[in-house]
């Protein structure tokens, strides 16, 4: 089982530092339009895709750099574990889908065989296992359930200069309908394999053995 582990750490985290990456440079431009840049264009897409629809220009700034930063790799990690059964679920295998999101239009993924009757949901297929990790961050950074989240990541990054995937994990009481049970099944897996590790300053490469051309695309 270590061995699976491993593999599937060593598949994973070269996807979230990559994700994370595209998030920091989003947060860079948003900090030079702050700094007096000027692009009004690219400011609305940012705000369109986070979002965030009303308000000035400061107030858009503002809005975004509570929202737009990267997620601490330990939950990111934790979670695809727990959603995908490590890499080994039906929609990771068919579907590239490792954080169990839904979509809601017929035929945008694959229909869960214990989906109620009446329910229209479908867990959404991704090109590629990286289109997923984009796809987790942003719920993350823009979905009004994860505010008490990205609030908790604002005070510690402030305080410490980093988030912790086990503070965050507090924030993820609506990811699923086990409520406070899987946030003590995210905040056990990421004790368990040491994973907070991952999220310290300069940690980035550790654990990456290469940079798997999935994230491409």
């Amino acid at each position: 089982m270590q061995d699976k582990k491993d593999a599937f750490a060593g598949f994973m985290l070269p996807l979230i530092h990559e994700a994370n990456r595209e998030i920091a440079g989003e947060r860079e431009f948003i900090l030079s339009l702050q700094s007096g840049g000027d692009s009004i264009e690219a400011l609305q897409d940012l705000a369109e895709k986070y979002r965030i629809s009303e308000g000035t220009r400061d107030q858009q700034i503002t809005s975004l750099l509570q929202q737009v930063n990267v997620i601490p790799p330990s939950l990111a990690l934790a979670q695809a574990a727990n959603e995908s059964g490590w890499g080994t679920s039906r929609f990771a295998r068919q579907a590239n889908n490792l954080y169990g999101e839904w979509c809601f239009s017929e035929g945008c993924g694959l229909v869960p065989k214990q989906r109620p009757t009446g329910a229209y949901h479908e867990v959404a297929s991704y090109k590629t296992p990286y289109r997923s990790v984009q796809s987790y961050m942003l719920n993350i950074n823009r979905h009004d359930s994860y505010a008490q989240l990205r609030k908790i990541r604002n005070q510690q990054i402030a305080d410490q200069g980093y988030a912790t995937g086990t503070a965050l994990a507090a924030g993820l009481i609506n990811y699923s309908q086990r409520g406070r049970a899987y946030i003590s099944e995210i905040r056990g897996m990421i004790s368990v394999n040491d994973y907070g590790r991952y999220d310290l300053p300069g940690s980035e490469n550790e654990g990456s053995k290469n940079e798997d051309s999935e994230n491409e695309g």
